[in-house]
C-alpha cells in the first residue's frame, strides 16, 4: 500500500517535467515487483514474529510457566482458554499473526502454534523460506513429513511449518511441540 502511494506521489510530482515522468515509468518497468522492498518486509515480519531471538519464540520455551509468558508477551491478548492463551498482531502490510501458547495441566507451555495469514502467495513463500532458513541454521537439516517441513529440537522437541491455502486464505502454520514421533 505504501509503495503504491509513493509511486502515485512520484508520478504526480513528475507530471510537470516530461523527462522526470519518463524516468519514473522506466524505473517502474525495470523493477515492477519491488523485490528489495518485499525482502525487507519479510525480514521485518520475521523479526516481529520471533521477538528477542531467545527461547524458541519471543523469549518463550517449552515448559515455561504461562504466568511468565503473560509477563513477557507484549502483543495484544485476544483469547484465553483453559488449553491456551492467544496473542495477535497485524504487520504494516495488514498480514495477521496469531500466537497460541498451549497450556498443560501444570499451567506451563506445552506447545506454541503460529497461525500466519498472508496477503499473497509471494509474501507467503518469502516468509516460509525465511523461517525455513532460520530453523535450519538453528536446528539443522529438516525432514519432509507429508508436505510439512519438520526440524528436530534437541533434546525432545520439534518445530514444523505447513503451508495453508484455501480459496480465501493463505498462510503458514508453525508449531513448536514436544516430539510425538521419532524423527
Amino acid at each position: 500500500m505504501k509503495i503504491r502511494f509513493l509511486v502515485l506521489l512520484l508520478i504526480i510530482a513528475s507530471c510537470n517535467n516530461p523527462k522526470s515522468q519518463k524516468q519514473v515509468v522506466d524505473t517502474l518497468i525495470a523493477n515492477p515487483n519491488s523485490r528489495s522492498v518485499s525482502v525487507s518486509n519479510t525480514q521485518k515480519l520475521l523479526k516481529e514474529i520471533m521477538g528477542t531471538g531467545e527461547g524458541l519464540l519471543r523469549g518463550v520455551k517449552l515448559g515455561d510457566p504461562i504466568s511468565e509468558v503473560k509477563k513477557k508477551e507484549t502483543l495484544e491478548l485476544f483469547e484465553e482458554e483453559p488449553t491456551y492463551v492467544g496473542y495477535t498482531f497485524d504487520s504494516e502490510s495488514l498480514e495477521t499473526v496469531d500466537i497460541l501458547y498451549m497450556k498443560d495441566s501444570k499451567q506451563t507451555v506445552s506447545g506454541i502454534q503460529l497461525d500466519i495469514y498472508m496477503n499473497n502467495n509471494s509474501s507467503n513463500d518469502s516468509l516460509k523460506v525465511a523461517l525455513s532458513n532460520l530453523f535450519t541454521t538453528k536446528y539443522g537439516k529438516p525432514l519432509d513429513n507429508d508436505g510439512e517441513i519438520v526440524w528436530k529440537i534437541k533434546p525432545s522437541g520439534q518445530v514444523s511449518i505447513k503451508t495453508v491455502q484455501s480459496k480465501i486464505d493463505r498462510g503458514l502454520e508453525v508449531k513448536f511441540s514436544k516430539s510425538s514421533k521419532v524423527l
